[in-house]
């Protein structure tokens, strides 16, 4: 899959969530944040989706956190959709489906570590093309994410192939 750097072809903009301490955006999430406001004040034409849910130790679902922080940077509520129950990247996609259904792509925010798994998802499971916002990743958690992708990855293909034949059947 090549990089994308996404330019306004799509309507919509999924905002991948990431760990919120307390009910603060924690380094990672908030760069998503700001690319994906700096993003929608130059394409006035997008709307973003929230994504992401709340985890024990969080105090306030991930998409309620992605959608304060966005409007403090100056993005109308009405631009910004919620999806408050994903726990993984394609509960992302699936559990707003209803909000994007019918589009043939999608812009995906995410950190730099994470665009090529979460666009293959979108291909993979959606059918959907993708372009993407490419946050960076903070140097201090570079190295713990990327030995989790790779985890994450093989988790893919596993569910990936098992799903694929059940769908055959």
């Amino acid at each position: 899959m090549t990089k994308q750097q996404a330019d306004g072809t799509y309507r919509y903009v999924l905002v991948l969530g990431a760990k919120v301490n307390g009910k603060s955006p924690s380094r990672a999430l908030r760069r998503r944040i700001d690319a994906a406001a700096s993003y929608a004040k130059r394409f006035p034409h997008v709307e973003l989706i929230a994504t992401g849910g709340q985890g024990p130790d969080e105090g306030m679902a991930e998409a309620l956190v992605i959608k304060r922080e966005l409007q403090v940077r100056g993005i109308a509520p009405e631009r910004i959709h919620i999806e408050t129950t994903s726990t993984s990247t394609y509960e992302n996609y699936a559990h707003s489906q209803l909000i994007w259904k019918g589009e043939p792509g999608l812009t995906i925010v995410t950190n730099d570590f994470h665009v090529r798994r979460a666009r293959l998802i979108g291909k993979l499971y959606f059918g959907l093309k993708t372009d993407a916002l490419y946050a960076s990743t903070p140097s201090l958690t570079r190295v713990k994410y990327t030995v989790r992708e790779v985890l994450a990855y093989v988790k893919l293909f596993i569910r990936y192939f098992i799903w694929r034949r059940t769908i055959k059947k």
